[in-house]
């Protein structure tokens, strides 16, 4: 069964492009937590991990997708095309870890 985490905070480098705006994604479990986004696609590639964010009390899974140009990226379910909820999140400019 794949473990759960709830992503809190998204690191972005001010690209233009939604699908590579963002670096890291992280939370707080047991300890704070950081994945580069790539380190978090392969998890969910794996099903080692399954990413949520919270909209009010719901949880939004958090899915690993590939844009028409090819790039991979993170978005939610809910969304259409870009990752407009992860965009919202709040940066985290110090990144705790790269487990």
């Amino acid at each position: 069964m794949a473990k759960r985490a709830e992503i809190t905070w998204a690191t972005q480098n001010g690209r233009i492009s939604a699908y590579d705006r963002i670096t890291h994604v992280g939370g707080t479990m047991a300890e704070p937590w950081s994945l580069s986004v790539k380190q978090a696609i392969k998890l969910i590639d794996a099903g080692t991990w399954r990413f949520f964010v919270k909209r009010g009390d719901d949880e939004v899974l958090v899915e690993a997708r590939t844009s028409r140009s090819g790039c991979r990226y993170l978005k939610t379910i809910e969304e259409r095309d870009e990752p407009h909820l992860l965009l919202s999140l709040p940066d985290c400019d110090t990144v705790v870890s790269d487990a």
